[in-house]
């Protein structure tokens, strides 16, 4: 088993097309043409996934098939295969596509020819016209679902290697259990009054820093159901409003994971840094998804 800050290679193409299936996928989990990009480079290990959250068709917590994916650093997809989706999900490695780096590390490049005839010939991006093909949008064919007791046991392997610290797991277990009760009181999810919800237009660029609106501000821009626009404000949201961050890149389109559907997204942006903790589920995630920001809950920096 890798550890977190190993050194380790992502293998060649020819080596890891011999590890997939002819959808593109080891144990249902799609090796993408985004990633080709990084085969023959070294990279440190920053953590086993010894689970992940997974929205289809609801969300829930799961594991791995075989129980053997890394994140490396924080590569990231940049969509580029996939229409430009803008999301930029951390990629999940196998570790069968991977190899410990010993001695002096070289890093090798692949020719461009073998990656132009591996993309058209075994790289799946899309199961039809409408519908992507992903590791997002494939994770519930590449995981199992936890129960409750599965993910305690998770939660004490995670603080074995590091992933969380005693505090920050004691906190995952104690912390979604309250919210539960107090939710059962009172619903803590952030909603408005409003019955069609604003818009503004800032046409923030990457590289600008901004503030995020006081949550009193945000308030008054969402519907009954927490949302703007559709899109939802999110509990875990409101630990950064009145701070300062920099756009890291506009969010104009983005496949769902639950449906595989692209999407537009208007006056919207992600912030650099600005990730899903996940501290109200039971047990944690470690996948630190970016946030969705729409521009009325920002305000720029000059």
């Amino acid at each position: 088993m890798l550890k977190p800050n190993d050194l380790v290679r992502v293998k060649s193409f020819e080596q890891i097309i011999q590890t997939i299936d002819d959808e593109g996928c080891l144990d249902g989990l799609p090796f993408m043409p985004e990633m080709i990009d990084h085969c023959g480079k070294i990279f440190r290990v920053s953590l086993k996934v010894e689970k992940t959250c997974v929205d289809n068709p609801t969300m829930y917590m799961a594991e791995f098939r075989n129980n053997d994916v890394y994140f490396l650093e924080d590569l990231r997809c940049s969509g580029i295969y996939h229409d430009g989706c803008q999301r930029y999900c951390r990629l999940f490695w196998k570790e069968s596509w991977l190899e410990v780096v010993k001695g002096n590390p070289e890093e090798n490049e692949a020719s461009t020819e073998l990656k132009d005839e591996i993309i058209k010939q075994r790289l799946k991006t899309k199961q039809s016209e409408e519908i992507y093909f992903c590791q997002s949008t494939q994770l519930r064919n590449a995981t199992k679902p936890l129960s409750a007791k599965e993910k305690i046991f998770k939660l004490f392997k995670d603080v074995q290697i590091g992933t969380y610290n005693f505090y920050e797991a004691l906190k995952l277990l104690i912390q979604p259990l309250i919210r539960k009760v107090i939710k059962k009181i009172k619903d803590q999810h952030p909603k408005g009054e409003l019955t069609k919800t604003p818009e503004e237009v800032l046409n923030l660029q990457p590289g600008e820093v901004v503030q995020v609106r006081s949550f009193e501000e945000i308030l008054k821009t969402l519907d009954k159901r927490g949302k703007n626009k559709g899109l939802s404000f999110e509990p875990d949201m409101k630990m950064f409003c009145g701070k300062q961050f920099t756009v890291r890149n506009r969010l104009e389109k983005m496949i769902l994971e639950r449906n595989g559907k692209m999407v537009e997204v208007k006056n919207s942006v992600i912030l650099e840094g600005v990730t899903c903790e996940c501290f109200f589920a039971f047990g944690g995630c470690p996948r630190k998804e970016f946030q969705y920001w729409r521009e009325i809950w920002l305000k720029r920096i000059n």
